[in-house]
C-alpha cells in the first residue's frame, strides 16, 4: 500500500481515538480539569464556522441508554427542527420571521431512540438554495482536507463537522435536493448518501422542493454510515437484490469538457476495484445516448446536439426545482424581501420567471427519463461516476466562476436528482493530491442498503488503487521540467540577438545541470563556431555524438568545424554521416558535394544545383 493510503488510514485512526479520549473525560466524575479540557476542545472546534451560534440551547441531546447507535455522537443540519428552537435555515431573515419548532423531527428522534447523541446544530447555505458551503450572513465553515478550498453545502457545516471530528462527532445530519450532501463529502472526503426520495421520513425537515429533497448523512466510515443507514431506512422489499447484478460506467460524464483529472482517476480506481472484487460485472454505456433512443420527448429535447443530453437533464432540474422553490418560498420572499446573495437572489429571480408550458414539458420528460431509467437498474444495476467534476474550487471565487462550476457539478448530480435515486459518494484521496475527490456509486429506488453494501465491498480497493492512478496521470499531464532547459532557452534567446559569448555561458551551465543532454553540447558547439573556436565545436560535437549517435545537427556542426580547420576528409565523413541518417537532408547533400570538389572526388557530371 502506498504511502498516502497509509497516511490516510492513520488521520482517521488519530481522529477516532480522539473523539473516544473527549468522551472518556466527559463521563468523569465531574473534575474541573476534565470539564476544562472538554470546554477547550469544544472551544477549539467552535472556531472553525460550522456551527450556529445558539445550538447551546438545546443541545446536546443524550441518546437512548440502549439501541444500535449507543456512543455514537452526531450534529444536526440547520434545516431540521429542534423543540423549542427556531430552525434558521441559513438565513437570518428566515429565523427572525418564524417561530419555533413544536416537535423535533422525526430523524432526530429516531437517531436518539438508537442511542446516538446529537452535539449540535451546524451552518448551511442560504436557504440551502447553494452547493458552494460559502454564506455571506455566517462565513464559510473551514474545510478540514483542504482550508483553502471551499467545504461544499448546502450541508457544509455537517460534512465539516464530521470530516474533523468537531464536538467528537461520528456522523452528521444533512439534507439533499440537488447535491447538498454529495457535493461536502466528495469535497471534504468523507462518506455520504443522498436517500431515495420520500424513503426516509421528511417530517420537521424545512422543504426547499419537495419533489426532490431527501434525508442524508455523512460519515468518515462506511460502516458508521451503514449502521445510520439501519436505523433510518427501512427494510427492503423481500425480492429486492441484496447484491449487485452487474456495474454500469456512465462515460458520458467522464469526457474532458465535463471532469478533471481527479475525478476521470476515480473512475479508473472504481473500475480496477470491480474488476478485482466483482470480475465480469463491469459495463461501459453512454447513458443519455441510450435515453435519446428510448425516450422521444428527451430525444426532441436534446434535437441534434452531441454530448448534449447530460446538459439537457441539468437544465431539466433547474427549471423544475427552481419553480418548486418559487412556489414553495416565494410568497415569504416577496413579502420579506430578505438580504440574500447575489447569487441566491439572480437564482430567485430566475425561478419566479419560469414558465407552466415550461414546468409541464418538463415533468412529462422527467418521468419518461425516470421510467426508463428504473427499468435499467432494476435487478440490482448500479451507474458509477464521479460525485463532482473534480476536487473543492478556492474560496471566494467570483459569482460567475461559481455559477459555471455550480453547472458543471449538476451534471453529474442530475441523474440520482432527476429520477429519485439512492447515491453513495466515496472519498478517494491521496498524499500529494491538492484535495479530496468522491466517486459514487447510484443505484435503483429504495435499493439504497444494497447500494452502501456495494460501497463497503469496493472501497479498500479503490482507497489503494486511486493515488498510483492519479500520480501517473499528473506526472502524464505535467512532466517535471528537464534540468538545464531555462538555462537552455537562455542561450537560444542570446544566440539568436547574436551574443554568442552570451550563448556559451548559458549552455555552459545547462550542460552542468544536465551533462548527458546531446541537445546542448551540440548548441554550445553552434556558438563557438560562431565565435571561431572550432577545436572547442568540434570537441563538443564529439561528445554530442558520443551521447546520441543519432543526431544529425551534431555530425553537421562537428563536419563545418572540421571543414574550417581544413581537416575535409574527415569532414566529408561526419556530412555523409548526416546524410545516412536523413537521406533527404538539403545541407548535408550540398557538403557532401563541396568536399568532395574540395578533395578532388566530386563527379564533373553532376550539376552543383541538384547536388
Amino acid at each position: 500500500m502506498k504511502g498516502g493510503a497509509v497516511k490516510l488510514i492513520a488521520v482517521s485512526v488519530i481522529s477516532a481515538l480522539g473523539a473516544i479520549v473527549v468522551a472518556v473525560k466527559g463521563r468523569g466524575r465531574g473534575g474541573k480539569r476534565d470539564d476544562d479540557e472538554v470546554a477547550g476542545k469544544k472551544d477549539v472546534d467552535d472556531r472553525k464556522s460550522a456551527f450556529v451560534a445558539n445550538d447551546g440551547e438545546v443541545m446536546p441531546i443524550a441518546g437512548a441508554e440502549q439501541g444500535p447507535l449507543r456512543g455514537l455522537k452526531y450534529v444536526v443540519k440547520d434545516i431540521f427542527d429542534v423543540k423549542s428552537r427556531v430552525t434558521g435555515f441559513g438565513s437570518p431573515a428566515w429565523a427572525k420571521t418564524h417561530r419555533a419548532a413544536k416537535r423535533t423531527a422525526d430523524v432526530v428522534d429516531a437517531l436518539t431512540r438508537a442511542g446516538a447523541s446529537a452535539v449540535g446544530i451546524t451552518h448551511m447555505d442560504e436557504l440551502a438554495y447553494a452547493i458552494n458551503g460559502e454564506n455571506v450572513h455566517y462565513g464559510t465553515p473551514e474545510n478540514p482536507r483542504t482550508p483553502a478550498l471551499v467545504p461544499g453545502g448546502s450541508s457544509s457545516g455537517s460534512a465539516v463537522a464530521c470530516a474533523g471530528t468537531l464536538r467528537g462527532c461520528d456522523f452528521a445530519l444533512g439534507s439533499d435536493t440537488g447535491g447538498s450532501v454529495r457535493v461536502p463529502a466528495s469535497y471534504c472526503g468523507v462518506y455520504g448518501i443522498r436517500t431515495s426520495h420520500d424513503y426516509v421520513s421528511k417530517k420537521g425537515m424545512l422543504a426547499l422542493a419537495p419533489s426532490f429533497d431527501t434525508v442524508g448523512w455523512f460519515a468518515r466510515s462506511i460502516d458508521v454510515l451503514q449502521r445510520v443507514g439501519d436505523v433510518l431506512l427501512p427494510e427492503p422489499d423481500s425480492n429486492a437484490p441484496t447484491t449487485p447484478s452487474r456495474y454500469f460506467l456512465v462515460e458520458d460524464a467522464l469526457t474532458e469538457k465535463r471532469t478533471s483529472p481527479h475525478a476521470q482517476c476515480a473512475a479508473v480506481a472504481a473500475l480496477s476495484a470491480i474488476n478485482d472484487c466483482a470480475p465480469g460485472k463491469l459495463q461501459r454505456m453512454n447513458l443519455t445516448d441510450h435515453l435519446v433512443v428510448s425516450c422521444p420527448t428527451f430525444r426532441s429535447l436534446v434535437g441534434g446536439r452531441k454530448d448534449a443530453g447530460l446538459e439537457c437533464m441539468r437544465e431539466m432540474v433547474r427549471v423544475l426545482m427552481g419553480a418548486e422553490i418559487w412556489a414553495n418560498l416565494g410568497a415569504w420572499y416577496e413579502k420579506e424581501q430578505p438580504e440574500v446573495s447575489s447569487a441566491i437572489k439572480a437564482r430567485m429571480e430566475a425561478a419566479s420567471k419560469f414558465t407552466e408550458d415550461e414546468v409541464a414539458r418538463f415533468k412529462q420528460i422527467r418521468g419518461e427519463i425516470r421510467e426508463e431509467v428504473d427499468s435499467i437498474l432494476d435487478g440490482g444495476v448500479i451507474f458509477v461516476l464521479p460525485t463532482t467534476p473534480g476536487i473543492a474550487p478556492k474560496c471566494g471565487q467570483s459569482d460567475s466562476a461559481t455559477e459555471s462550476w455550480r453547472q458543471k457539478c449538476f451534471e453529474l448530480l442530475c441523474i440520482a436528482t432527476l429520477c429519485g435515486l439512492p447515491q453513495v459518494s466515496i472519498p478517494l484521496d491521496a498524499h500529494e493530491s491538492a484535495g479530496a475527490q468522491g466517486i459514487s456509486l447510484i443505484g435503483g429506488f429504495q435499493m439504497d442498503k444494497m447500494v452502501m453494501t456495494a460501497a463497503r465491498e469496493l472501497v479498500s480497493n479503490m482507497k489503494e488503487a486511486y493515488p498510483d492512478i492519479l500520480e501517473a496521470e499528473l506526472l502524464r499531464l505535467n512532466p517535471p521540467a528537464v534540468p538545464g532547459e531555462v538555462e537552455k532557452t537562455k542561450g537560444n534567446d542570446a544566440f539568436k540577438k547574436a551574443d554568442y559569448l552570451g550563448a556559451v555561458e548559458h549552455y555552459s551551465i545547462a550542460i552542468a545541470k544536465n551533462p548527458k543532454s546531446a541537445v546542448y553540447i551540440a548548441n554550445r558547439a553552434m556558438a563557438h563556431l560562431k565565435i571561431g573556436n572550432y577545436e572547442l565545436a568540434e570537441a563538443d560535437c564529439s561528445k554530442a555524438i558520443q551521447l546520441d549517435g543519432t543526431y544529425v545537427k551534431a555530425f553537421l556542426r562537428r563536419g563545418a568545424a572540421r571543414a574550417v580547420a581544413g581537416n575535409y576528409l574527415e569532414s566529408l565523413m561526419d556530412y555523409e554521416d548526416a546524410l545516412r541518417l536523413e537521406p533527404n537532408n538539403a545541407d548535408a547533400k550540398r557538403e557532401v558535394y563541396r568536399m568532395k570538389r574540395i578533395i578532388g572526388m566530386a563527379d564533373p557530371g553532376i550539376d552543383e544545383s541538384l547536388a
